[in-house]
């Protein structure tokens, strides 16, 4: 999938708060396959590959579309063999994303 302008804007306020990526860093770790880009509707987020685990590094847009983002992404990682899905975030994710516990500030769902 592609980082257009559209799903830009979505990811934008989520950059700026976490770790600071750019629109070209985006892209650049996409094309690389270093990030993985998932879209529902008008939302999005993208994730980074740790070891074993797949990590939640943006997201944005409405609630619902976020939680079949999160269905997406499990999929994704368990087709993959990764062990465990992180996101780092705020702990309102946790009353939103059924099987993630909280770790400190970090949530981990581990795939069966």
């Amino acid at each position: 999938m592609k980082l257009t302008d559209e799903i830009w804007k979505i990811l934008e306020p989520s950059a700026r708060l976490g770790e600071g990526f750019t629109k070209e860093d985006l892209e650049n770790g996409i094309n690389g396959h270093q990030l993985f880009l998932f879209k529902k509707n008008k939302s999005a987020a993208v994730c980074i590959k740790l070891k074993n685990t797949l990590r939640i590094a943006l997201g944005g847009g409405e609630m619902s579309d976020m939680k079949e983002i999160a269905k997406d992404i499990e999929d994704f990682a368990r087709q993959r063999h990764f062990n465990a899905i992180d996101i780092l975030g705020r702990e309102g994710w946790q009353k939103v994303l059924p099987g993630f516990k909280k770790q400190s500030v970090l949530l981990r769902k581990e795939i069966l």
